[in-house]
């Protein structure tokens, strides 16, 4: 019956679909309103951009320069890497809201992470209140694109005839100019980055001006626990090479910032690797549902890490299980969030990786969107977790028993010890 009625229903569709332009922005916009998920939407774009070139990883240089307004400039934040963009790829790829395939566009590289094609223009929008800007120059052409505070429309600095594709002589030189404006200088970056700035063919350098509620955001500690911390800057401190530049001073003496080193537990160093079934329960509706889309897309895998401490706290950042899909990296669960009853929950961790999830991905790639398949897998995962987390609980059992045994035997070679001492005496 229904599919009879499918045959029957006739319409003509519209030849345009309509939308509300400002209102749809306005609502992508409202997933990055801190400084804290901004930043590393820059820093992701940036290791796409070495992605997409095949840039070898040694060359793979981010440099994050924080300044605190001092000598008539503006606070501001900037991210700089050494690819560079044309006008074309701002016209068709950067300057379009809510593309998904942007950031893979000329590409079909594994290290490259992806999005909506929004989070580092959305972190330009409402992040800082004088400007944001792309100063980017690519071979023998420059570009200056940005946006003022306030505002989602974007274009050319200061007209389009005088900020696209302007005439760029060297690019060494040119770069120093951009500098200039953040308190940074090729100086500075030769002490990290000799390899790079010795032989650069182009440039990206976002600045944002004047960030909102700066405070505590722009000192460097901060900046970096941050980026270190931040479940989405995981892949890119793996593939890139980030440094930390504030007020003219390197962070760390000019060490890259990396991942927390997570020590595991006795018992758990090597990784749980648990597959995916093709089917799993959907608590809500209480149905079987396709991991693989009717056998149309591959197999999953959860993979299971411990930590020796808690990550509760110190490395709540790190303690979730991130999803992983066709387009890469496509968000994560907090373990916290799961429904695992047991203490050690909170040293274990991990990553899912299932193509079907790939259609579930959010603007701001935190939380999947709800749905059955979505349910049932972090139903599965949380069951991995608590079966994982009891075998521990088992291993602390049977090392209780054990000592309880050993101090028992103890007591009794002690009292044993009494008895005879006394009995010689006495006798």
């Amino acid at each position: 019956m229904g599919e009879k009625i499918m045959r029957d229903f006739k319409y003509t569709p519209d030849e345009e679909v309509k939308m509300h332009d400002e209102g749809a922005i306005r609502l992508l916009l409202s997933n990055f309103q801190s400084h804290e998920d901004g930043l590393p939407e820059w820093l992701k774009n940036s290791a796409d951009a070495y992605a997409r070139e095949d840039v070898p990883e040694q060359k793979r240089v981010i440099v994050v320069v924080t300044n605190d307004g001092k000598r008539g400039r503006g606070p501001s934040i900037s991210c700089l890497d050494f690819v560079g963009m044309t006008s074309r790829a701002i016209e068709e790829n950067f300057r379009v809201w809510a593309d998904p395939n942007a950031a893979r566009r000329g590409s079909d590289s594994d290290a490259i992470q992806g999005g909506h094609g929004n989070g580092g223009k959305c972190y330009m929008v409402q992040m800082f209140e004088d400007y944001a800007q792309l100063y980017a120059v690519r071979g023998e052409k420059g570009n200056r694109y940005g946006v003022v505070g306030g505002s989602f429309r974007f274009g050319y600095i200061p007209d389009r005839e005088a900020g696209r594709n302007f005439p760029v002589a060297d690019v060494r030189d040119e770069l120093g100019h951009a500098l200039k404006g953040i308190g940074c200088s090729l100086g500075m970056l030769a002490k990290v980055a000799s390899d790079v700035v010795g032989d650069i063919q182009g440039f990206t350098l976002v600045t944002g001006v004047r960030p909102k509620g700066m405070g505590k955001s722009l000192r460097s500690s901060y900046v970096a626990d941050n980026l270190q911390e931040h479940t989405q800057m995981i892949r890119t401190l793996e593939l890139c090479r980030v440094y930390l530049m504030s007020n003219g001073k390197l962070y760390s003496s000019g060490e890259p910032l990396q991942l927390p080193k997570i020590i595991p537990m006795p018992g758990g160093t090597e990784p749980r690797v648990v597959e995916v079934p093709q089917l799993l329960l959907d608590p809500k509706s209480e149905e079987m549902i396709s991991t693989t889309d009717g056998g149309r897309l591959g197999m999953g895998r959860l993979t299971l890490k411990t930590s020796q401490v808690s990550m509760r706290w110190s490395k709540k950042g790190r303690h979730n299980i991130s999803f992983r899909a066709k387009s890469g990296y496509i968000g994560y669960v907090s373990v916290l969030e799961l429904d695992v009853e047991s203490s050690y929950r909170d040293r274990i961790y991990g990553e899912c990786e299932l193509q079907a999830l790939e259609r579930f991905k959010q603007n701001d790639r935190s939380r999947l969107a709800s749905s059955p398949l979505t349910r049932a897998v972090e139903l599965f995962i949380s069951e991995q977790i608590e079966k994982y987390a009891k075998e521990f609980e088992s291993l602390d059992k049977k090392k209780y028993n054990q000592e309880e045994k050993n101090a028992l035997s103890r007591m009794n070679e002690a009292l044993d010890e009494w008895k005879n001492r006394a009995w010689f005496k006495n006798g």
